[in-house]
């Protein structure tokens, strides 16, 4: 007859086992290095503008600069692990979660990250644009 010892070390054993295996899962996933589904983003003439009126502005994950009628526009998602970057003090780009740091043109300088920040394909629709992020 086991004991009751037995019984729960076995069952500590089982548990830590289905832990480690969705712990493998869930990483696996996350480095399968999958792109998110393909989106657009609108970019109406008025957020053209004011983006060109401040200098630049952040929406909806994408910063926005340069003219309205020829916008330079980059995906703040950091190319290592997909984490949200934000502009620095003095220009360029940091990753909170990892520390990649990118250049004011979204290239990177140092960290684990190797790509450039992508710049989505643009396309007029109307007085604005659309970004397409793929």
């Amino acid at each position: 007859m086991s004991s009751r010892r037995d019984f729960l070390s076995g069952a500590w054993a089982a548990a830590g086992a289905g832990a480690a295996v969705a712990g493998a899962a869930v990483l696996g996933k996350a480095l399968s290095g999958s792109p998110e589904e393909a989106r657009t983003v609108e970019l109406p003439e008025a957020l053209l503008m004011k983006a060109e009126r401040d200098g630049g502005l952040v929406h909806d994950g994408l910063l926005v600069r340069g003219p309205a009628t020829a916008p330079v526009v980059l995906d703040l998602t950091c190319t290592h692990l997909r984490c949200r970057v934000a502009p620095v003090e003095g220009g360029g780009f940091s990753c909170p979660c990892h520390g990649s740091r990118y250049d004011a043109e979204g290239r990177p300088v140092s960290g684990p990250a190797l790509k450039a920040l992508a710049r989505p394909h643009l396309m007029r629709a109307g007085s604005g644009f659309t970004a397409r992020l793929s």
